[in-house]
């Protein structure tokens, strides 16, 4: 008779629960107001830098924020002005609005860590109830499919989960994206630039990665303008 090798089976009551989730959820209300004490924006630093870093004054994620935070943020939002000013005064092509690929994807990917999109806060289980936000308006020198992007996000359901920082943040890409066409559109600028739209949550496949479905309405008015859009864009061919 054939006999059992290997070490007896574990106690069910006594097994690890391998994908238990570590991270703790945490809900904020959207009417914390300003968060006290934080430090001073550098006036010398370029408008969407001072934009980006004020706009974390009034968003309540950073309740969070040690001193440390901030030190970082600054640190961040100093890279940020520079590399912005770099491009745009370029003693080269002083109109081109050059962008350098690392730096665009540097600036991304440091600004994920202080919580600045909707859909970084949804993947460490932060909730933010939605509240009003105030939008600024598309930067006038910015070409015309930057400024219909920025202009699209207003009017996209995911919107009503941004905070002041989706914002900020939404106006440093749109500045990429008007750059990245001047600049010809060379495509390795496009892998940080759909990413930082990703994170905005632009797209149903990046709406869905982040657990957000978004109800539809069902009416006429909805197809009548869509229909109004395709006619559009057609006589425009």
């Amino acid at each position: 008779m054939a006999t059992r090798s290997g070490p007896p089976p574990k106690d069910p009551k006594m097994k690890r629960r391998r994908n238990k989730d570590l991270i703790e959820a945490i809900e904020l209300p959207s009417d914390l107001g300003n968060v006290p004490s934080t430090p001073s924006v550098d006036p010398a630093w370029h408008s969407i830098a001072r934009q980006l870093y004020m706009s974390y004054q009034v968003s309540p994620q950073a309740r969070f924020f040690e001193p440390s935070d901030w030190a970082q943020l600054r640190y961040v939002c100093e890279f940020v002005s520079t590399t912005l000013y770099k491009g745009e005064y370029d003693a080269e092509t002083p109109d081109f609005y050059r962008l350098n690929l690392d730096a665009a994807a540097s600036m991304v990917s440091a600004l994920e860590d202080f919580l600045t999109t909707e859909a970084t806060r949804r993947r460490l289980r932060i909730s933010i109830d939605p509240g009003k936000t105030t939008w600024s308006e598309p930067l006038p020198h910015w070409e015309e499919l930057a400024e219909d992007w920025f202009r699209s996000l207003k009017l996209s359901g995911q919107s009503m989960y941004y905070q002041s920082t989706d914002v900020a943040f939404a106006v440093l890409v749109a500045e990429m994206i008007h750059r990245h066409i001047v600049m010809g559109m060379p495509g390795k600028m496009m892998a940080t630039i759909t990413k930082a739209c990703s994170l905005l949550l632009t797209t149903e496949s990046a709406r869905r990665l982040a657990q957000m479905e978004l109800a539809k309405a069902e009416d006429d008015s909805m197809d009548a303008h869509i229909t109004a859009l395709m006619e559009e864009y057609a006589q425009d061919i």
